[in-house]
């Protein structure tokens, strides 16, 4: 019910962009993260990602509950939830942005587009400004974007306890990839 009523969020969000601009929308992209240090490995995986990306211009806003997270032991999640994320506290993460090189993307030619994702990346609580690559791929009209960049847990104002600062890498890679689909009112 938390992912209907983000998604739900998310295309009034959207929404207030343009009134007649075509909207894809996606409510199952994925993120996810990997840090690694010689002692430990964090891995986990979210598939309950809403995006929506404005056909117009380029515009894209992008949701999820940090508790969609899934790790494979079930002791690391419940930290990483309580203690680090506070979830409790800071229930979802949200980009909101844009693709700076919309204009070089031909939505009705198939083929892979470079683009530059740039906008403001809210976790944890802490707002940021981000910039990164990724690219966009059109297939018989559908749209799939990826990006793979790499945030500071210190910029997010993550805090690692002293005694697992060895374990913990502050750098944490992300792995974005949605796939998108025409939204029909």
């Amino acid at each position: 019910m938390k992912i209907y009523k983000i998604f739900v969020v998310l295309i009034l969000v959207a929404g207030s962009y343009s009134v007649n601009a075509q909207k894809y929308i996606t409510k199952e992209g994925t993120i996810e993260i990997f840090s690694e240090t010689s002692l430990f490995t964090i891995e986990a995986i979210n598939k309950k990602v809403a995006s929506v990306l404005n056909a117009e211009n380029g515009e894209v806003v992008a949701s999820t509950l940090v508790r969609s997270f899934k790790f494979h032991e079930a002791l690391v999640e419940e930290h990483f939830n309580e203690n680090y994320m506070e979830s409790h506290n800071f229930p979802k993460a949200m980009f909101k942005g844009k693709i700076a090189n919309f204009n070089t993307v031909n939505l009705s030619k198939d083929g892979t587009y470079p683009v530059v994702i740039e906008g403001e990346l809210t976790l944890h609580g802490e707002t940021r400004n981000i910039k990164e690559n990724g690219k966009l791929i059109i297939t018989g009209g559908n749209i799939s974007a990826s990006t793979v960049f790499k945030i500071s847990l210190e910029n997010y104002k993550i805090k690692i306890e002293e005694s697992y600062k060895d374990r913990i890498n502050d750098e944490v890679k992300l792995t974005i990839n949605f796939n998108y689909q025409l939204y029909n009112k």
